[in-house]
């Protein structure tokens, strides 16, 4: 699994201080947030800065909702082939852009929203429609880690949150050093079966008879009740 850190005193702090193969910090993890929210057309900047530094970078963040075609009418695309793309998946048909780009000859992550008001989707329905490999976007609870674990994401770029959650240890360099040896402990043990889609459906429909099973236990609990007070 792959680990991105994005642009934050956090990636500057791994920059000098830690070499892992797994761990990409930015720039080498590319998703420079301000430029692609300084406006509508945030993302036209943020394509050039790609194709500037192209060279240091490995895994970078594709602009949102931006079809292959627009991208390639602003930079030449074709200098970018060295940088795999995770793809923001909004809504499940900008799935889409990913498969565009793959046709185009590009590595892609589908990136699923940790936060819901980035996404009108479900897991499950992610995980039914996302065709290649995955990445979990934004983790920063342990819940969010565990999760994308169990489903085999292939990668996830995690907040300083998840590695120091106050903001003192954040300032620690003996505590980032140590709670990010732990995370890449916990993220290389053995996770036994990955879970697929149908163990997810599974699951919930086991719960879902469990429960019913429960009702109607109850229910036949209170008529015998009844019919010996009768």
């Amino acid at each position: 699994m792959i680990i991105g850190i994005g642009k934050s005193p956090l990636a500057d702090f791994i920059n000098r201080n830690f070499r892992c193969e797994s761990v990409y910090a930015y720039p080498k993890f590319f998703d420079d947030k301000k430029l692609l929210l300084s406006s509508r057309t945030g993302y036209i900047s943020y394509l050039k800065k790609l194709i500037k530094i192209h060279n240091y970078i490995k895994v970078a963040l594709w602009p949102d909702y931006i079809s292959y075609r627009a991208a390639a009418k602003i930079v030449n695309l074709d200098l970018l082939h060295n940088i795999t793309f995770i793809v923001p998946i909004h809504d499940l048909k900008d799935n889409e852009i990913g498969e565009e780009l793959e046709a185009q000859g590009f590595r892609v992550f589908y990136g699923y929203a940790s936060d819901k008001k980035y996404r009108d989707y479900s897991l499950e329905e992610f995980l039914g429609e996302a065709k290649g490999e995955k990445w979990y976007l934004g983790v920063s609870t342990k819940r969010e880690l565990k999760e994308a674990l169990m489903f085999g994401f292939q990668g996830i770029d995690v907040t300083g949150f998840l590695i120091a959650s106050k903001n003192e240890q954040r300032k620690d360099p003996k505590i980032l050093r140590r709670n990010l040896e732990d995370l890449l402990r916990t993220i290389s043990k053995p996770q036994g079966r990955q879970l697929t889609l149908f163990d997810f459906l599974e699951k919930s429909t086991l719960i879902g008879e469990f429960t019913k099973g429960i009702y109607s236990i109850s229910n036949n609990i209170q008529k015998m009740g009844g019919e010996s007070r009768e």
